[in-house]
């Protein structure tokens, strides 16, 4: 009986017995970090159980069954690497790839897949994933090491001096650390005897592009879109990849008015872009929500309102700005 079918058997017992856990697992030697997303518990346990049997290296596992407590988790806690399950109850396909590496794609990923997965294991690599595991047919021996080689590919791509709450796709900051940016931003405004304005700029109907031309495609638009905002917007304001395709902005100005014209301006330019890739031509728009910030109003509160007016963009035909004229909590 093979190791697999081994540690199956082993599981299948402490199940029956009420016995089954999912606790962190450390070994002597280096420490790793691991974030396991993951809503098969069989799954889940069988890869914990992999790292349990080995003492070359010292692993940490949270294991969490979705995508949106996996985004929770990246919010306040560090990790070495990500072992991605291809099809999660919230995020399927090829999105629960992009939604971790839209929140921090400076954290290796590695793909958890299925026997008939590997094509869309493949193309993730090709997008960015570091490499991908399919269920039932690895060793411990063979996981520790698709997690050491992936991690170290990780840093020579993104170099060993990479900032964490950098995005290498676009150049801009990613959502990481926003919290901190937006206190800080919120702090030299007041000091200032100035506002905080905070945009949220979303693309119109990407996922057909992606679906369309494929996600490497994509990820092209998408750095010419980060560009053209960067060329666009204020050099003193925050341009941060807020997730996929949207993108947030944050100005300190003393009125509303100028502000509205900069995101305005942003969004004409990119709808008047040709962008040739290859052999195709794309061209896109864009919708944004604008809001005040109210003086001690939190983050999360200021970019719940901001998403509601961007909603509202949508809702009003696309390629425009929705803006609300002052803060609530002003």
């Amino acid at each position: 009986m093979g190791e697999y079918e081994n540690i199956i058997r082993e599981l299948e017992q402490q199940k029956q017995s009420g016995t089954l856990d999912f606790a962190s697992v450390r070994c002597a030697g280096k420490h790793h970090r691991v974030l396991l997303i993951e809503d098969d518990p069989m799954d889940a346990s069988i890869i914990e159980r992999s790292f349990a049997k080995q003492n070359k290296v010292s692993i940490s596992v949270d294991h969490v069954s979705n995508m949106c407590a996996a985004i929770d988790r990246l919010q306040n806690h560090d990790y070495d690497v990500a072992l991605v399950d291809i099809n999660l109850p919230d995020a399927r396909g090829a999105e629960s790839f992009e939604q971790l590496r839209a929140f921090d794609s400076c954290l290796p990923i590695i793909v958890l897949t299925g026997q008939d997965d590997d094509d869309l294991a493949i193309r993730a690599i090709q997008c960015g994933a570091q490499d991908y595991i399919a269920k039932g047919h690895f060793t411990t021996a063979s996981l520790i090491r698709v997690i050491r080689f992936s991690i170290e590919r990780q840093r020579m791509v993104l170099g060993y001096l990479a900032e964490a709450d950098n995005d290498p796709l676009t150049g801009l900051s990613n959502r990481r650390n926003l919290q901190r940016r937006y206190s800080r931003f919120l702090s030299d405004a007041q000091s200032q005897g100035r506002s905080l304005f905070v945009a949220l700029i979303d693309l119109d109907r990407f996922k057909e592009i992606n679906d369309t031309y494929g996600h490497c495609v994509g990820d092209v638009v998408l750095q010419r879109v980060a560009k053209e905002m960067v060329a666009t917007i204020s050099a003193d304001s925050s341009i941060v990849r807020f997730g996929g395709e949207e993108f947030s902005v944050m100005i300190t100005a003393q009125t509303i008015d100028p502000v509205r014209q900069q995101i305005e301006t942003m969004l004409n330019r990119l709808a008047e872009m040709t962008m040739q890739i290859g052999d195709i031509e794309i061209r896109v728009t864009a919708s944004a929500g604008l809001v005040e910030a109210g003086v001690d109003e939190n983050w999360e509160d200021v970019f719940g309102r901001c998403d509601q007016m961007l909603y509202n963009a949508k809702a009003s035909g696309r390629n425009r700005l929705e803006a609300m004229a002052e803060s609530v909590l002003s």
